[in-house]
């Protein structure tokens, strides 16, 4: 009976190593692997334990998670009440210090980080919108100290104009992703890097950024005609080819329309 036992279990043991997949190791370089792989101590490695980790540590509703340009930003993870009035933002001192109340926004949405940074650095807001899409459409901004409207220049994504730090970059709408669209600030533009990208700051996309001073750097294409083009991709450094892992096959769809600039005289 023992020994019945014995080869019953060695031919169940045998079975279940037939079923499992290995995986063979594919030695890489920088950017050779392809799909959901990155290159990891020059082998091609899942993104998913990676992008597990990563989803697992999000640092929750209120807690910094990065400064642009002196402007901070916080995490929207784990937001009980969505448009919930208690949150709505006004500026500190603004009657003392432009004679008026002057409304930020909802605690912590992308529109909210865009309206604070134009207001920070330009004394200056946007109409309000029902979500971040509809900025793309605005024709004026206001101006607080000269109590006067500011055109607003737009460029489609494909211009030939590129985006300069302070524009505002819009997402089209998305029901799956982007359902209100999202908004970010351009921070700065390396067009003739080997690596072409734009850095941004935004509230309410990955709920951390890839850098203290910085969310992500977006992927830059510049065509034949010098159409310039981004992507809602990373553009991925050899030194953090990792980074690739916090872009999935849904995010990467993300439509960019393009950006918005104030007209300061």
């Amino acid at each position: 009976m023992k020994y019945i036992v014995l080869i019953f279990l060695l031919q169940l043991f045998s079975l279940s190593l037939s079923e499992v997949v290995v995986t063979p190791k594919i030695q890489c370089r920088a950017q050779e692997c392809e799909g959901d792989n990155f290159c990891f101590q020059g082998y091609c490695t899942s993104c998913e334990i990676t992008r597990r980790q990563w989803n697992q540590g999000k640092p929750l509703w209120g807690t910094k998670v990065g400064e642009a340009i002196k402007v901070p930003a916080y995490s929207n993870f784990g937001d009980p009440n969505v448009l919930d009035t208690k949150k709505d933002e006004f500026l500190e001192d603004s009657k003392r210090i432009f004679g008026e109340e002057v409304y930020v926004g909802q605690k912590y949405q992308c529109v909210q980080f865009a309206r604070r940074f134009w207001i920070v650095h330009y004394n200056s807001t946007f109409g309000s919108v029902n979500y971040a899409e509809q900025i793309f459409y605005l024709q004026q901004a206001y101006n607080f100290n000269t109590k006067q409207s500011l055109q607003l220049k737009k460029f489609q994504n494909g211009d030939i104009h590129p985006p300069q730090q302070g524009d505002l970059l819009i997402w089209k709408k998305d029901e799956e992703e982007f359902p209100y669209g999202h908004v970010a600030i351009v921070i700065s533009v390396e067009m003739e890097s080997s690596y072409p990208h734009v850095l941004i700051a935004e509230q309410n996309y990955d709920q951390s950024w890839d850098a203290r001073s910085f969310s992500r750097a977006l992927r830059l294409i510049k065509g034949e005609n010098n159409e310039i083009t981004i992507s809602n991709n990373r553009q991925i450094f050899p030194t953090r080819e990792d980074l690739k892992c916090r872009d999935t096959e849904v995010t990467s769809q993300g439509v960019i329309l393009g950006w918005v600039r104030l007209n300061i005289q």
